[in-house]
Order: structure tokens, then sequence, then C-alpha cells
């Protein structure tokens, strides 16, 4: 089954980032890089910039958390992320263990995410390593009646669909995959709910043969990531450096 070996997405608990990072990107390679005591981040945030630190890997591909030194509070929540646009952030509370996620439209009210700050966490992480995997297939219009053949063999993230125009795709979990399933706006003649874009993300390029194999009748195209030559660590943003 694809889904075999994801327990940790489908079980959430407070180990479940960092037993999918192992799983996708292998064990650490670099000692954590502890966040200075003076900057003042909800406990749950601080675990998550300790423990991302430990991988020399872009774990982040579109949106991201603020550098630490940039963080500011309003109307009592922590601005912590923004999406790849720089249209949308998200905040939470300062205070409480597990805080609730709210996200807003710059300049525009707040609305909750319906996720407490570690399941957000998660559920970004998840998402930014499917956008930035370097082996990928995606097809773009396809028919609901093919969709429920791409996803039989996997299973639904138990996270809601975030408020976000760019980050409101649900996602799919398997052993070495990560499906992304949004509304297609490839025609937008048809009603609501009949197409969808479709993203595969997975580990080994082999199994991207695998998914194109298995639906021939999808139109997929193939995506593999390249590093632009010159490219250097120091173009990181600083919270990945």
């Amino acid at each position: 089954m694809h889904n075999d070996g994801v327990e940790e997405l489908l079980s959430i608990s407070e180990d479940s980032v960092e037993k999918f990072l192992r799983r996708w990107y292998g064990e650490p390679d670099l000692p954590a890089r502890p966040l200075p005591a003076d900057v003042r981040v909800p406990a749950r945030l601080r675990a998550w910039f300790e423990l991302t630190s430990r991988w020399s890997a872009d774990i982040c591909a579109v949106s991201g958390p603020l550098d630490p030194p940039e963080l500011v509070a309003e109307d009592g929540k922590l601005i912590f992320w923004v999406d790849g646009p720089g249209s949308w952030e998200w905040g939470a509370s300062l205070s409480g263990d597990d805080p609730p996620v709210f996200g807003r439209e710059v300049d525009s009210d707040w609305v909750p995410a319906g996720e407490s700050l570690s399941e957000f966490l998660l559920h970004v992480t998840v998402l930014e390593t499917a956008i930035g995997a370097s082996n990928q297939c995606y097809a773009h219009g396809v028919p609901a009646e093919r969709l429920s053949g791409v996803v039989s063999g996997y299973r639904a993230l138990p996270l809601p669909v975030l408020p976000c125009p760019s980050m409101d795709s649900r996602m799919f979990v398997g052993s070495d995959a990560l499906l992304q399933v949004s509304e297609s706006v490839s025609d937008l003649t048809q009603p609501k709910g009949e197409l969808f874009d479709v993203s595969v993300s997975v580990l080994m390029p082999a199994s991207i043969d695998e998914v194109i194999d298995s639906h021939p009748e999808i139109p997929w195209k193939r995506y593999s990531a390249v590093v632009p030559e010159g490219f250097s660590p120091d173009d990181l943003p600083g919270f990945l450096r």
C-alpha cells in the first residue's frame, strides 16, 4: 500500500514533524541552532525552528516563517508565517501551550485556520516539502471521476484545508509520495468541483514512472528541480541558513 509507514501523518503527535523529516530527508546532518533566549516566541514555534535547523535541505520552498528577530505582535497575535506571494500572514497568541492559529489577507480581519500551532507547523512542513520536492509530476483539469482513482491508494492528511488561495490544496500522503489536490482554474467554464489540479511529489525519480504508468489516461507532465549554476547558501533567507 502507498500509505505504509506514514503513521506520523495519520495519527498526529508531538514528534510527527521530526518523524516526517527523517523519513523524507534522512537523518539530520547539522547541529541544532537554538534561538537566542531573548527571542519571545511560543514554545512550539521555538521547537520547530530548532528542529528544522538540523537539516541542510530546503524545507520551506514558497511560504515560510519570518526571521525570529522580525517577529512582531499585532492584535494580540504574533505574526510568524507568510505565504509565497506575501498576501497572507499567519499569527498565534504568545500565551498557551499550543495556541490556535489565525490567518488573514494582509490588512484584513483574522480568520481561524482550524489548527493549533503544532498542527499548522506540521501542515506547512508537509505542504512545503511537497512543493519543493525534486521529483514531481502534475496535471491540470483532471475530472473528478479520474481523480478518485489517483488518490485511492493514499490517505488524506487529517487537517483542514487552509483558508489561503496559495496554500489551499488538500494533501494526501503515502510512504514515498505526497499529493496536492486543488480546484482547477484551467477551465473556468466548468462547474465548481468538476476539475482538479493534481501534483504528485515523490522521494525517488522511478516512482514518477509508476504514477504515470498507473494512470496513462491523465496528461501528466514531469518536473525535476534544477539548482541554478552558481547557487550559494548565502542566497537563502536567514532562517534557513
